[in-house]
């Protein structure tokens, strides 16, 4: 089907991966790299000039090195460079390149007006950009109020608009229609706030801008995830919590409340969570992985296709490093042991 194939296009840089959901699929080692690219090309996703599916990686060409960041969103990509710049390229229905046209682009242009970017995340149409002086930035579709910029849900923008009421940001996630932030309640503290906006960004309500959400009970946040209507957050002690839509089990939870919810408990070992479509990923200090909710093309990874309520561990895998969860497929960087002579050691 053409939406799980464009979906499914991935794109990376050499050794890293990323979530997202986002979602985003893939980050970049801080190295001067290109950005490499497989799978569907229909509309130029993979930054080639009319240039066929392929099974095997290639160059995304116009791009040049200093990459240090990729994400890859619905038939598009982005790409942060060295010099704080953005690079998009691919479908472009809802101007989600930012270059002020729905023009489709086989290669990559630069997003105007973006300067200083630390991070980008890219999603259901739609993306997010924060800039070193903790600002978010957003293009792209708006049916749900995706870009946070207090407008009705029609209205989209074809270039970068400031998301208004942030700062003090410090990551940034983009989901199906939804997306999320952490922003640090002062400069001169460790304490974070999880805010959100969009699909159902507060449990049975979407939101136009973004709301603290409340009813997570742990002292400090690391990370927070963006899926398909729910959202996954780590905090530093090892908790997990979810909140949002549970049709598919995607909350981890036999209680179908919208809520946040605590999925583990403090001291769970778990270093990364991911959300996708309708399911999300755990990775484990031990490099194991757990996986939750809708499983019908296999992927929670335990050798069956049910659907669970509770998380289940991926069957077989160990020293994975990084995960990310798709839509009906999931993603791994997966430590490779060897051996030298003398002394044997492991190498990611």
């Amino acid at each position: 089907m053409r939406t799980a194939r464009a979906m499914a296009a991935a794109l990376i840089l050499i050794l890293s991966l990323a979530a997202g959901a986002t979602p985003a699929w893939a980050r970049a080692l801080p190295t001067q790299s290109g950005a490499v690219a497989w799978g569907a090309d229909d509309v130029g996703q993979l930054g080639t000039v009319n240039g066929p599916d392929r099974a095997v990686y290639g160059g995304v060409a116009g791009l040049g090195s200093g990459v240090t960041q990729v994400s890859a969103g619905y038939e598009h990509g982005l790409a942060l460079k060295t010099d704080g710049t953005v690079w998009a390229w691919g479908g472009n229905n809802y101007g989600e390149l930012g270059a002020g046209t729905n023009a489709l682009q086989s290669l990559p242009v630069q997003v105007p007006g973006l300067t200083g970017v630390t991070q980008v995340a890219a999603g259901s149409g739609f993306e997010l950009a924060l800039r070193s002086d903790g600002t978010v930035w957003a293009w792209g579709c708006n049916t749900f109020g995706q870009l946070g910029i207090g407008m009705e849900f029609s209205a989209s923008a074809a270039v970068p608009v400031q998301v208004p009421g942030l700062k003090n940001v410090i990551a940034v996630t983009a989901g199906y229609f939804s997306a999320a932030v952490l922003e640090r309640r002062s400069p001169y503290t460790t304490q974070n706030s999880v805010l959100a906006w969009g699909y159902e960004a507060i449990p049975g309500t979407d939101q136009l801008s973004p709301v603290a959400v409340q009813g997570i009970g742990t002292p400090l946040i690391d990370s927070v995830s963006a899926g398909d209507g729910f959202f996954v957050a780590l905090g530093s002690d090892g908790s997990v919590w979810a909140w949002g839509r549970n049709y598919h089990d995607n909350l981890g939870l036999a209680d179908v409340t919208k809520q946040p919810a605590e999925l583990r408990g403090p001291g769970s070992g778990i270093t990364q969570v991911s959300a996708g479509l309708n399911y999300a990923l755990a990775l484990r200090s031990d490099g194991t992985v757990l996986a939750w909710g809708d499983d019908t093309s296999g992927q929670l990874g335990d050798g069956t296709t049910s659907t669970g309520s509770f998380p289940v561990q991926v069957s077989g895998l160990t020293g994975a490093t990084q995960v990310a969860a798709g839509n009906g497929f999931s993603l791994a960087v997966q430590r490779t042991p060897y051996l030298t002579l003398g002394t044997p050691s492991s190498r990611s």
